[in-house]
């Protein structure tokens, strides 16, 4: 194997090395920041639910008269459609 081979084989050899390292503290990390926030979650005590409600009135927005729902069939629809064609010969 040449020098050249060598460095190259050396490079990549540290660039894995670097990544694997890099990728098992961010591990380390998340994992610490989880078991933290589990706990901080365990000792967190559960206040009373409370309910807000508010009414605004604004004119005109929801007193416009509404249509009432038309129901459609699909398959009603499929059949009309089938026997309105013509026959071909």
């Amino acid at each position: 194997m040449s020098a050249n081979g060598r460095r190259e084989m050396a490079y990549r050899h540290y660039v894995a090395k670097q990544t694997k390292e890099r990728r098992h503290a961010m591990a380390r990390a998340q994992k610490a920041a989880n078991r933290q926030l589990k706990e901080k979650m365990k000792s967190a005590v559960p206040s009373e639910p409370q309910m807000t409600t508010s009414v605004e009135s604004s004119p005109g927005s929801w007193s416009e008269p509404m249509a009432p729902p038309v129901t459609v069939s699909a398959s009603g629809a499929i059949a009309n459609q089938t026997d309105s064609e013509p026959a071909q010969p």
